[in-house]
């Protein structure tokens, strides 16, 4: 009688303890006691049992299914697959290709009265384990939700204390990660340097990583940057985990995590590493990189890039390249086109905006931004326009009500934190409900008390007066007598500031400006420009007609 043994283990632990070999060493054990002679051995290591594909199971099918032995021995029914339905098929195929299986915990599984027996009892060890996922899933949620950490790991710059002594697991500052976090962040801000530069600086100063790992990547920077539990709240189930199909010969089943709804993110109070000033600042810088990545940029491709928006649909208008042969050689013509002409299903739908010219637009645009910054005075009032726009929407903030409603509400939670103690001290409460319920409201107070400590800040911001005309004057000669020698970078920095907008709407240019502009003259006729065309132009049609091209300039 040929026979055929099975193991496996599901975990990378269950692998290192060699748990494989107490199975392994059983089912010999079994087969010399009924004189059976072993001719194949099959062991997963490390594989999850919840899966079909893994390479042991299937070596074992595959010979199953070439008559390659007749027996078939393993440890219990969820060596072979811990999922009842899983079980059901395996079972099924290994009797249609005439092999008995037989488990050293429930005996054969040949007769009927046995198969029952090992369907009832594969249905009741599923259930039971949904069950207690289940539980050990809603009560990580309410442990969560009372503040206590329990994540398995903690954002670096962090050390999490375990439970003991009747205090919840939570979170402490790790002052020598700390101090990593905030140069990562003031160098970010203050020295002006990319996430790319950041690792590698923090590389060349042999600074640990957060998994030891030798080498800082920019990933690793870009995440620490966007951690808000640095600004002292940390969220619990933030993210959702979506198993990924076809990841054929894992060990693990593999997830794909993606954030989730936001009304479902469990806030957890942690003692703060950056002020909420300097992590307001990275997120907008981030935000800027974002858009204007050097990376995507080329040397005279795209001036305008991000400025470009649709008169039709105001939509954005996106940079593209189109490549086209003749003469044997490759040309690259650059354009703006509205993001809605080629989305949507009807074509009714779409937007019927032309594509844009890239260079004559960019060449059009910078002509009339630097007639504009010839006058430097401009640059002034600009400025001067700024700072009292920035101060009357500061002013309708409503600054002082908002300070006045978190001191009462910081009032509101020192009493309630009041009425716990004295509930304790009357024996209203045990020990455990009062550390609860005062995690919590200790929570709320600082979260107010880091909100009121913003707004002091920002009042504090608003009465810092500095003078700094004679600067910018010298700035604004210094940009215009420098305007024909500067860069293709420089120029896209400097249309950045000086622009809103430029809307193209068919052959129509506005120009939005963010600086203050003289007060228009009456609007003459509209002019025909004999000199630049928008329109998309390739070697096969000529075109000899000129477009129509109004520069509207407007604060």
């Amino acid at each position: 009688m040929r026979v055929a043994i099975y193991a496996c283990v599901s975990s990378e632990r269950q692998e290192k303890e060699h748990t494989i070999g107490s199975q392994l060493d059983a089912l010999r054990t079994y087969a010399a006691k009924n004189g059976m002679e072993i001719d194949e051995e099959f062991t997963d290591e490390g594989y999850s049992g919840a899966r079909l594909d893994r390479p042991a199971l299937d070596r074992m099918r595959d010979l199953a299914e070439r008559r390659g032995f007749e027996v078939l021995l393993t440890y219990c029914t969820d060596r072979l697959a811990r999922k009842f339905v899983l079980q059901a098929l395996i079972l099924d195929e290994l009797e249609r290709f005439g092999v008995k299986t037989i488990f050293l915990e429930g005996g054969a599984a040949d007769d009927p009265l046995s198969k029952l027996m090992h369907q009832i009892t594969g249905a009741v060890a599923e259930f039971e384990r949904a069950k207690i996922t289940e539980r050990y899933r809603r009560g990580k949620l309410y442990r969560a939700r009372c503040g206590e950490i329990v994540s398995p790991d903690v954002p670096f710059g962090y050390v999490k204390i375990p439970r003991r002594d009747g205090v919840p697991t939570h979170a402490e500052i790790q002052e020598t990660e700390a101090v990593i976090v905030r140069r990562i962040f003031d160098t970010y801000v203050k020295e002006d340097m990319t996430v790319r530069q950041i690792a590698k600086q923090l590389t060349l100063n042999r600074i640990p990583t957060p998994t030891n790992a030798g080498q800082w990547s920019w990933y690793a920077i870009d995440r620490i940057l966007h951690e808000e539990a640095y600004i002292g709240t940390y969220y619990y189930n933030r993210k959702q985990c979506i198993p990924i199909e076809g990841a054929y010969g894992k060990k693990r089943q593999r997830f794909k995590c993606t954030l989730g709804p936001k009304e479902e993110w469990i806030p957890i109070s942690v003692p703060p590493i950056v002020d909420l000033a300097t992590f307001h600042a990275a997120a907008g810088r981030a935000r800027e990189n974002e858009a204007f990545s050097p990376r995507n940029l080329q040397e005279g491709g795209y001036l305008l890039r991000k400025l470009v928006r649709c008169g039709r649909c105001g939509c954005s208008c996106s940079a593209l390249t189109s490549k086209q042969t003749y003469g044997g050689k490759v040309h690259c013509s650059h354009y703006y086109s509205c993001l809605r002409t080629t989305s949507g299903f009807l074509k009714q739908e779409r937007c019927s905006q032309r594509r844009i010219r890239a260079d004559v637009l960019d060449e059009l645009v910078w002509e009339e931004v630097s007639t504009r910054l010839l006058d430097p005075a401009l640059v002034l009032d600009a400025y001067q326009d700024h700072n009292t726009r920035r101060s009357v929407s500061s002013e309708q903030d409503g600054a002082t009500d908002q300070d006045d409603r978190l001191k009462e509400q910081i009032k509101l939670s020192n009493k309630e934190l009041s009425r716990l103690l004295d509930a304790y001290q009357c024996g209203a409460l045990e020990l455990a409900e009062l550390q609860k319920r005062r995690q919590l409201v200790n929570s709320k107070i600082e979260m107010l008390n880091r909100e009121q400590e913003l707004l002091r800040k920002i009042a504090a911001e608003k009465k810092k007066e500095t003078d700094i005309k004679a600067s910018l004057g010298e700035f604004a000669a210094l940009v215009s007598s420098n305007l024909k020698r500067i860069s293709f970078e420089n120029k896209q920095k400097l249309l950045r500031i000086v622009l809103d907008k430029v809307v193209v709407n068919d052959w129509r240019v506005d120009v939005y400006y963010n600086i203050p502009l003289p007060k228009p003259t009456p609007p003459p006729a509209e002019k025909v420009s004999t000199k630049f065309d928008l329109r998309s132009t390739c070697r096969f049609r000529r075109c000899d007609r000129v477009m129509p091209v109004v520069r509207k300039k407007s604060i």
